[in-house]
């Protein structure tokens, strides 16, 4: 009986060329990710302002809006708020509703149901008008509100009153 040496798996001969083949293509993956221009650490490829004559960078502030101040004679001067009741307002047409409201920021269309969309600084409202019967204009069916920032939750009559106390000061 003839005993076989055991000889080494064919996949050890290959071994140390799949560790180069490894390092080169991580090296060259490394290399693509470096830039073709010099930038020094802690930077970025923003542009943030212009470069003044020494190399260094002069940023610029965007323009702010400034918050309208609170003075007394404009407080004298502030236009009555007189609240709609939501409830009062289903049903209206979108002429009847556009006059006690004022014209929406924004209109679509899904399918024959328009979506009128009023904002404020902090909600959104939407209404919905809905075909009436055949030859009759569209009719308010159903209300929506929603913060704008963050998932707190606001009753429609809430962002309703912010949307007319807005449409007030622009009236």
């Amino acid at each position: 009986m003839q005993l076989i040496k055991n000889s080494p798996p064919q996949r050890a001969v290959f071994r140390p060329f799949g560790v180069v083949f490894l390092l080169a293509g991580l090296a060259m993956g490394l290399s693509a990710c470096a830039s073709s221009t010099t930038a020094p650490p802690g930077s970025t490829n923003a542009d943030y302002g212009a470069v003044d004559g020494q190399g260094n960078i002069v940023t610029t502030r965007p323009n702010m809006r400034k918050k309208p101040e609170n003075s007394a004679a404009g407080a004298m001067a502030a236009i009555p708020f007189k609240p709609i009741a939501s409830d009062t307002l289903k049903g209206l047409s979108e002429d009847d509703f556009k006059d006690k409201i004022g014209a929406p920021e924004m209109i679509r269309g899904e399918g024959e149901i328009r979506v009128w969309q009023y904002r404020s600084d902090q909600c959104s409202f939407d209404a919905f008008f809905v075909p009436g019967t055949k030859g009759a204009q569209r009719e308010l069916r159903h209300m929506l509100a929603r913060m704008r920032r963050g998932n707190q939750a606001i009753s429609v009559q809430d962002c309703l009153d912010q949307i007319v106390k807005m449409n007030l000061g622009q009236g």
